[in-house]
């Protein structure tokens, strides 16, 4: 079924800070961003993203994807909310749905298939038949990391088979290969260890599993990545050129950031192009195990959850023995140093550490994020430049 699909922009105000430089649908949830998973199952559809327009533009401009517009052609039309995690079953109701029908989770509205002549400026559908089917819903970005384990398992059962393609050396330790999908390319080194007993693991192609390192399932780990030591306990989903090392629970790495060191990050969702300095640790848990709060710069939001981490946005730093309260939020290129507490919402572009912080000089700023990209061969776009200056504005 060919269509021309339209993915709505959503909360991004809960998707923070991760969502302040890319549109929801790109954000990483299990094996795939939103947007991959809808254009594997529906290979052949043009896709198109909302997003505020300098987000659109970097994101147009890097990835050459649609944003803002429906798609052109004469398909019919889909349009969807991000946060939702669609699988074939979703892919086949559509197919049999008739045009002017709006698809129904536990009464939220998550996608309708019609025609439209423009955007919708509200996710509304009156008039529409009302189908009704259950989709997982991810709320908000501290559901994302809770949920994710879960997310990786049914990617692994609908989109791929288990098999160990790749250079797995006899000397690494695994355990029940039939839940292993290791791609040709990717490389297991004598002394690795992948325990897929608590779930799959995927192992994209590029990837280093380093002597010594534990992996246990549910994880994914994307094209490109090194494993270079420590445990990766469950629920971890890494994006393409992520460095790591140190022991990680149930967090998520959007793409090319590093944690080479010890320490310890949990129920975290970290961006691109992040540093964590070594010894850096998130908190997860309050010790009367009472819910976590945190603060977007708004004011304290209620999570519902007891197990909650940090939120880093692109080109944040963390300087060597940093530890992050439970909840704690990092904006982009946060240049975080020194001892003790950092308070637990940090403004975009801001330097210091627990003592304040003081602006972080945009000229500076950008001069260490391309420098940073370029070590990984990337060049830093002029959108994305543009968007970086904008948001470092909102912040003055």
């Amino acid at each position: 079924m060919i269509l021309r699909i339209l993915i709505n922009g959503g909360d991004r105000e809960k998707f923070l800070p991760i969502a302040s430089t890319r549109p929801v649908a790109e954000i990483r949830a299990g094996a795939f961003t939103f947007r991959e998973r809808l254009q594997i199952l529906f290979p052949d559809s043009k896709i198109s993203v909302e997003a505020p327009r300098q987000v659109a533009e970097a994101y147009t401009s890097r990835t050459g994807g649609l944003a803002n517009t429906l798609p052109p052609g004469e398909d019919p039309i889909l349009i969807v909310k991000p946060n939702f995690v669609f699988g074939p079953s979703f892919k086949r109701i559509v197919e049999s749905a008739k045009p002017g029908s709006v698809f129904l989770s536990n009464g939220i509205a998550m996608a309708a298939y019609g025609v439209f002549d423009d955007v919708p400026q509200k996710f509304a559908f009156p008039g529409f038949t009302e189908i009704d089917i259950h989709i997982d819903e991810i709320p908000a970005i501290w559901d994302l990391v809770n949920l994710n384990g879960g997310i990786i398992e049914s990617d692994f059962s609908q989109f791929f088979e288990a098999s160990i393609d790749g250079a797995v050396h006899p000397a690494a330790m695994i355990y029940k290969p039939d839940a292993l999908s290791i791609e040709q390319g990717a490389e297991v080194c004598a002394g690795a260890v992948l325990d897929a007993r608590t779930g799959p693991i995927i192992v994209r192609s590029g990837t280093v599993v380093r002597p010594g390192a534990v992996i246990e399932g549910p994880c994914y780990i994307g094209p490109d990545c090194r494993i270079v030591s420590g445990w990766i306990r469950p629920a971890c989903s890494f994006g393409p050129g992520c460095r790591v090392g140190g022991e990680i629970e149930s967090s998520i790495f959007q793409a090319y950031s590093n944690k080479y060191h010890e320490g310890f990050v949990g129920h975290s969702y970290i961006g691109e192009w992040v540093n964590l300095g070594a010894l850096t640790t998130t908190s997860d848990l309050k010790n009367n195990y009472g819910e976590i709060r945190v603060d977007f710069g708004s004011g304290q939001i209620s999570t519902g959850r007891i197990k909650v981490g940090s939120f880093i946005g692109d080109h944040s730093k963390t300087g060597i023995g940093t530890i992050l309260n439970s909840g704690t939020y990092f904006g982009v290129s946060v240049n975080h140093y020194g001892t003790g507490l950092p308070p637990k919402h940090v403004p975009d572009f801001s330097w210091g550490g627990a003592d304040g912080y003081v602006e972080y000089d945009i000229e500076k700023a950008l001069a260490t994020a391309k420098t940073v990209m370029s070590r990984r061969g990337l060049e830093m776009l002029r959108e994305e430049e543009d968007l970086f200056r904008h948001i470092h504005a909102l912040e003055r």
